[in-house]
């Protein structure tokens, strides 16, 4: 892995220090970066979103509203979809509408507005009028041109990239500024009548989960809209997220962006990719104490068994790539790889490899792909180029999901890898660690660790920040965890030997090249490890190199 250093200079004091963290950033209004701009102050302009096109969707809702027409909430089986479909769902039902949610399920329907889940869905609601997306539809052409056929209107609500084909929709409310979630408490937000602002307040805990999940870049809009969410979160106005905290045993005052990505939005991800996405949305939505708790319970479950799944598979997956390392691409494609985690193989593969990744689950006719990338190479457009021979396409620049005939399989696979060859002929996609300046040794304190959690929440475009601290001695080590997967190292540091614990959480493997008494440049983040009362420094391992 390679090191970047983004700031040569070492700062003195925590004052420098703050100034170096705002400049990596580019941040140039401190005061709101810290303090954020309510929600509610942000408007459609700062999100590039057309008042016209809002004027169009008040104007049908107004007439779905006294005629009591049916409309239906058409959402995503993935957190972000979800929360979109229940936060637009509750402020429309507050708002006296006759509205239903729906979520496709992954295998029968594929992803988003589809004509396979549209047919399931007009069969049982035959009197809808009008179809809300959220999360999904900018690309969705042969489901609109049906819906157009059958005369029912649809309102594209979406933050996915656009092509190039006009959208035959009655309205387009879009942005790509942030997660198809927020787009939707956007347009709530401008059709909510009610001047209470609790119910709207609430639901920024679902906006606050879908940033985070949907891998959102934690800055600006995202970064205020995460900010004011996670306070919600952390006061439980919800009750099926209550019971899904209780069940994970997740203290509500302790909620991060890393709770959220990592422990709360993989259970509401799991029922899209494994069982049924509608209940997370109920889960999301009830009232009922007990339908929650049993819901929570689901939710808990079905994330194992999606662990397991994912953990056999991507080592099967393993074994493949590491034969293929001439290849420019990751391209692996299998009837045996569940259509519901190949975007978690894919992710794996990318993380592991620093190559872009796609992993194709192969049904008997129609194949699902699911692809993930790196910085600087941009997944959905390079997908794009083998239109012709897709079913369907649509993503962002880091993830994209596709669909083609399984028998065209290996013919795209092969022209996909010699694109690819072309296109990195002479680009290195080998991960970098960004560093954001050398640590000095009189700044290794507590005080530290507060001026740098400041900057939370931490993410995509503002990680939390990992520092350089130079030759380092090595005392000693231990093997920690159930199966011994994490190491502890203790390291002395400066003239005066200072002693200090560094966690290297699943490194286990880097006994292999340590030696007691060496000497190591660190790359870390810091910590505080509380004890008895007692607050101590300590450090996060994320490298570490040899001095020679």
């Amino acid at each position: 892995m390679k090191w970047h250093i983004q700031s040569a200079i070492i700062p003195k004091d925590l004052e420098e220090l703050g100034k170096i963290l705002l400049a990596n950033r580019e941040i140039e209004d401190e005061k709101t970066f810290f303090k954020g701009i309510s929600p509610f102050k942000i408007s459609l302009e700062d999100l590039g979103i057309e008042r016209s096109e809002l004027d169009k969707i008040k104007h049908r809702l107004k007439k779905a509203k006294a005629k009591q027409e049916k409309i239906i909430i058409f959402g995503d089986y993935d957190a972000d979809g979800i929360s979109a479909s229940a936060v637009l769902w509750q402020v429309l039902h507050a708002e006296k509408y006759n509205v239903l949610p729906f979520i496709p399920n992954r295998l029968k329907h594929g992803y988003g507005l589809s004509v396979r889940a549209l047919d399931d869905l007009l069969k049982d609601q035959a009197d809808t009028a009008l179809i809300i997306t959220v999360d999904n539809g900018i690309v969705a052409h042969p489901a609109l041109k049906l819906l157009k056929e059958k005369k029912i209107d649809v309102i594209i609500s979406d933050h996915h990239q656009r092509d190039e084909e006009k959208l035959d929709a009655l309205a387009v409310f879009h942005s790509t500024k942030v997660c198809g979630c927020a787009v939707a408490w956007f347009l709530a937000r401008e059709l909510s009548t009610n001047s209470d602002r609790k119910l709207l307040t609430n639901l920024l805990a679902l906006v606050a989960i879908a940033t985070v999940t949907d891998l959102m870049p934690l800055l600006s809009y995202n970064r205020y809209l995460l900010m004011y969410g996670l306070a919600v979160l952390r006061a439980n106005n919800n009750l099926g997220l209550e019971q899904l905290l209780l069940k994970a045993k997740i203290d509500p005052e302790n909620i991060d962006a890393y709770t959220l990505g990592f422990q709360i939005g993989p259970r509401i991800n799991a029922m899209g990719r494994l069982a049924e996405g509608m209940d997370a949305l109920r889960l999301l939505c009830t009232k009922d104490k007990k339908k929650a708790v049993a819901l929570s319970n689901l939710l808990y479950s079905t994330n194992e068994d999606r662990q397991n799944l994912t953990l056999d598979l991507t080592k099967q997956a393993e074994e493949i790539v590491t034969k293929e390392k001439d290849e420019k691409i990751i391209i692996l494609s299998s009837a045996d790889y569940h259509e519901g985690i190949i975007g978690l193989i894919a992710g794996r593969m990318t993380e592991k490899f620093s190559k872009p990744s796609i992993v194709i689950s192969a049904g008997l006719d129609v194949a699902k792909a699911s692809a993930r990338s790196l910085p600087g190479f941009n997944i959905t457009e390079f997908i794009r180029l083998f239109k012709k021979d897709l079913l369907e396409v649509g993503g962002h620049p880091l993830a994209a999901g596709f669909a083609l005939k399984t028998s065209k399989i290996e013919e795209v696979k092969k022209a996909m890898q010699a694109k690819a060859k072309e296109l990195l002929a002479d680009t290195n996609l080998e991960k970098t660690l960004e560093l954001e300046a050398i640590m000095p040794v009189n700044l290794l304190n507590t005080e530290t660790v507060g001026l740098v959690n400041s900057f939370a929440p931490f993410g995509l475009a503002n990680t939390k920040p990992v520092f350089l601290i130079k030759n380092v001695l090595l005392k000693n080590y231990k093997l920690l965890g159930k199966e011994q997967q994490h190491l502890k190292l203790s390291i002395s540091i400066g003239e005066d030997n200072s002693e200090y614990d560094v966690l290297a959480w699943g490194r286990a493997s880097l006994l292999n090249t340590l030696k007691l008494e060496e000497r190591f440049d660190l790359a870390v983040s810091l910590e505080i490890n509380s004890f008895r009362g007692r607050d101590k420094l300590q450090f996060a391992l994320r490298d570490l190199q040899k001095v020679s």
